[in-house]
């Protein structure tokens, strides 16, 4: 069978059907069967999901190597969330020591194919290595895109001019969006900075 046609198989039994009006089943083998097999024959798609799960120990015993594994197998035919937990088995050293180095590069990848995650997590490390304006530039990607921690850290960046232009207007706008999502330090940093602002005016 044709290795997108095992794929569809594997959704299907995630997905679940309603049988009789109830409700759909829980996953099971026959879902990480599915998924398996369209992942070794090839599938990037199948590879990350199955990542995912080995991850996360869904409907399969959690094993960080397995996943590793077939995160790598997405990410060389170029699956941007399989670079993106790449990087993060990097960044956070799920296997082994952290690798600033290796985390970078795959999270760039993803970066630069539009994921928000990785634009703020190589933003962050970026911060680390006093590259503050590509910093900016990556948080500024990923807060467009409605990523809280990125807009909170964009507006902190603002405050301080840091890797940017000094801007009060500026800051205040990202942490208040920031704000609007429940960021957890957005509040205070807003406070700090409005009454900066109003100080000052």
């Amino acid at each position: 069978m044709e290795k997108e046609a095992i794929y569809q198989k594997a959704k299907a039994c995630f997905e679940g059907e309603e049988v009789c009006g109830q409700l759909p089943p829980p996953i099971d083998e026959k879902a990480i069967m599915y998924l398996k097999q369209a992942a070794d024959l090839g599938h990037a798609k199948a590879q990350y999901n199955l990542g995912i799960c080995l991850h996360e120990g869904i409907g399969i015993s959690k094993c960080y190597h397995q996943a590793h594994q077939y995160f790598q197998l997405a990410a060389k035919q170029d699956h941007p969330r399989a670079n993106y937990m790449l990087g993060c088995y990097y960044a956070f050293g799920f296997l082994s020591e952290p690798c600033k180095e290796l985390a970078m590069g795959y999270f760039r990848l993803a970066a630069e194919a539009g994921i928000a995650d990785a634009q703020h997590n190589l933003a962050v490390i970026l911060l680390t290595e006093k590259k503050a304006e590509e910093a900016v530039h990556y948080f500024t990607l990923a807060a467009k895109q409605g990523h809280a921690d990125a807009q909170y850290n964009l507006g902190v960046c603002y405050c301080q001019g840091l890797g940017c232009v000094f801007s009060h207007d500026e800051s205040i706008r990202y942490l208040e969006l920031a704000f609007k999502q429940k960021h957890p330090k957005a509040a205070k940093a807003l406070e700090y900075v409005m009454m900066g602002a109003y100080r000052k005016g």
